[in-house]
């Protein structure tokens, strides 16, 4: 009976050892080799077509792929974004600079939109249609799990950006 409690001891730490080894493998590409520090003159703004053609800065990682990454993004005063949403499974967003006016739903209501003020954290849950508005620039920060994407709720009387 001894050795049969050993022998079951030894598989459980076996076992424990094999997802301990496919947890670290599965997590590799996600750590940074060495420190980051990037101060706001080191960000290389680019247009980035998959998001509404806003400017766009990655901080760390690959949108495109299914692992961590920090994205900055600018959206000048007088943009419209029109009801969409992001197949990622969850994107946590902060405001960094301006105020964005945010709300949840497949139509465009302006009197359903809430201000957004700078250190104002939010989520945008997985596949959750939402709009905003900014009345001034705004930059927001987001940290979200890939691959992302944008998918519009397309009506008659709007386009994708007004």
């Amino acid at each position: 009976m001894r050795m049969t409690s050993l022998k079951s001891l030894l598989s459980i730490l076996i076992l424990l050892g094999i997802v301990v080894a496919v947890l670290a493998w599965s997590f590799r590409d996600s750590q940074p080799d060495s420190a980051i520090r990037l101060f706001p003159a080191d960000l290389k703004w680019k247009s980035n077509p998959t998001l509404h053609g806003l400017e766009t800065a990655l901080l760390f990682g690959n949108p495109d792929a299914p692992e961590l990454y920090i994205q900055r993004i600018k959206i000048p005063a007088g943009t419209r974004l029109v009801p969409h949403s992001h197949p990622n499974s969850i994107r946590m967003v902060t405001v960094l600079s301006g105020t964005l006016y945010f709300a949840f739903g497949e139509k465009f209501d302006e009197s359903k939109l809430t201000a957004l003020t700078p250190g104002t954290f939010f989520t945008e849950p997985k596949d959750l249609p939402h709009y905003s508005m900014a009345k001034e620039d705004v930059i927001l920060q987001f940290n979200a799990i890939g691959p992302a994407g944008t998918t519009y709720v397309e009506t008659k009387s709007e386009s994708k950006e007004e």
